[in-house]
This record gives structure tokens, sequence and C-alpha cells, in this order.
């Protein structure tokens, strides 16, 4: 095994930090790792952007999100942290939300609440969706170019989109994998690929632009994820 490797690296930055019972320095990581700063800093930077360690008054830790990451019920997990959140977003939007979290090149509904109305988009629990044609799985293809290199190659309008996505933090999915149905995906707790997303969804026939306008202010107005231990 080639033990000089980047995922080796960021394997023992993190159980360095996971041990750690009080936030540790840049100095003190690097010394304890015996690594190029270089290295430490290349490697540290990848785990901040993916959410598994933050850096806070030039202290490191990991995250919540690591924990969460590393949790044997991860779903349930998620489902108790977002669901005051998505009681709060169904009684003011009226409609099927959810939330979504990426594995690999997927996307899984994690949990949800459908609306009451006589004609309802029907949810998908805990079932795996492709990326291209899916409204979390566009948020999550605009922060990860490599996995939509292809597409983006071969439909320059896909590659278009991608950018809007990546200044607004809305993706869309207007009828292009369930006919019937448009839906739109914004960041939840933050944009950590760690941290699920949330998405809402109407039938044609209830969807307006003004509508779908509110929905993106109402759940962008959520920016602190609640205290859990």
């Amino acid at each position: 095994m080639d033990r000089s490797t980047s995922l080796i690296k960021a394997l023992d930055i993190l159980s360095v930090l996971a041990r750690q019972t009080e936030r540790t320095t840049l100095p003190a990581l690097i010394e304890t790792m015996n690594l190029p700063r270089s290295t430490v800093v290349r490697v540290l930077n990848t785990l901040i952007e993916y959410g598994l360690v933050e850096k806070k008054d030039k202290q490191l830790c990991c995250t919540p999100a690591f924990n969460d990451w590393a949790q044997i019920n991860r779903y349930g997990h998620f489902k108790t942290r977002y669901r005051k959140t998505l009681e709060t977003l169904h009684c003011e939007i009226g409609e099927l939300v959810l939330i979504g979290i990426q594995e690999g090149n997927g996307v899984v509904h994690v949990d949800y609440i459908e609306s009451d109305h006589q004609i309802r988009v029907a949810p998908a629990p805990v079932t795996r969706h492709n990326l291209r044609h899916n409204a979390l799985g566009k948020l999550v293809l605009s922060k990860r170019p490599d996995l939509a290199e292809e597409w983006s190659r071969e439909c320059p309008d896909f590659a278009k989109e991608l950018e809007s996505i990546r200044r607004t933090g809305v993706a869309w999915n207007r009828e292009e994998s369930v006919p019937g149905m448009i839906a739109l995906a914004c960041y939840g707790f933050s944009e950590a690929p760690t941290e699920p997303m949330i998405a809402v969804a109407w039938p044609v026939m209830r969807f307006s632009e003004e509508k779908g306008a509110a929905a993106i202010k109402t759940i962008q107005s959520i920016t602190e994820p609640p205290i859990f231990q």
C-alpha cells in the first residue's frame, strides 16, 4: 500500500483531530503529523471544504458533520436534526418538502413531509436518484465539476445551468425526471457535502414562479442549525 496517498494523510489528520478533547493549532497538528506544512494545509483545506473539519480563531477541530458522517444510524440522525425545519417549511409552503444527501454519484431522499392536497407529488423515501435530472443532484453537480464533466461537455446549456446554480444556490427540476412535477433544491444548514439539502416539489397545476420564489426565500431564511447533541 502506498502510504503517501492524500487519502491516508486525510484519515490520519481526522484520527488526530477526532481524539482531541480541545481544539488544536496548525503548528501543533503539523508537529504531530510530521509532514511538510504545505501537505498538511492542502489536505486540511479539502477536509474543511468537505465539512469534516472547521477552523475558527486559528483553532482546528472536527465538525458535528464529522460525527454525523461516522454515525451508524446516519439517516436517523439527519431526520432528528431536520424534522422541526421540515415541519416549519411544510406549514409555510404547503407542499411536499424533503431532505436528501449526496452518496457517490447519486442522491438519497432521507425524510419528507407530504402535502395534504388531494393531488400530491408522491415521495420516494430512502431511495437513490440520478444526479443529472434531479434538483438535489444538480445542486451537488454545481460543486462537483468532476462528476458533471461529461454532461457539461455534451450539453453547453447544462454547463450554463450549473454555473447559474453556483451563483444562486438554487437548482430546478422542471418536469425532467417526472412529467407533471416541478421541484427546487437549496442547501440545508450548510453547503458542506456531508450536510443534507432541502427540496420542495409541486404538481405543475399548483406551481407558479411566485410560489417558487417564496419557497426559496423561506428555505434560505434558515441559516443556523438547531443545537443538537
